[in-house]
């Protein structure tokens, strides 16, 4: 019995995005394909993972850093801050984590 696995993979030729991942796997020699699928599959789960971790970084330390903040802005009675005063992109920046 071999030590491989076979699998099908088909690609939706309406879609574009199918549309380019065909070609940039036909562009590959034939014996190369199994080996980029495999890099591709493994640097996306990678990358994914990272993005993951540094997202959690981030909301740890904007968790940490929220109080000082707080304590300095609170400390100052001549600076009023207003939510109209910052920026749309820093208002919505925590969403997009």
């Amino acid at each position: 019995m071999s030590g491989r696995k076979r699998y099908y993979l088909s690609f939706d030729m309406d879609n574009s995005r199918h549309r380019e991942a065909e070609a940039l796997f036909a562009r590959q020699a034939s014996r190369q394909r199994t080996e980029y699928v495999v890099t591709s599959i493994l640097t996306a789960h990678q990358t994914e993972s990272l993005v993951q971790v540094v997202r959690q970084v981030i909301r740890d330390e904007l968790r940490n850093a929220v109080p000082p903040l707080q304590n300095t802005l609170q400390g100052k009675t001549n600076v009023d801050v207003q939510l109209s005063d910052l920026p749309d992109s820093l208002i919505h920046a925590l969403e997009e984590l």
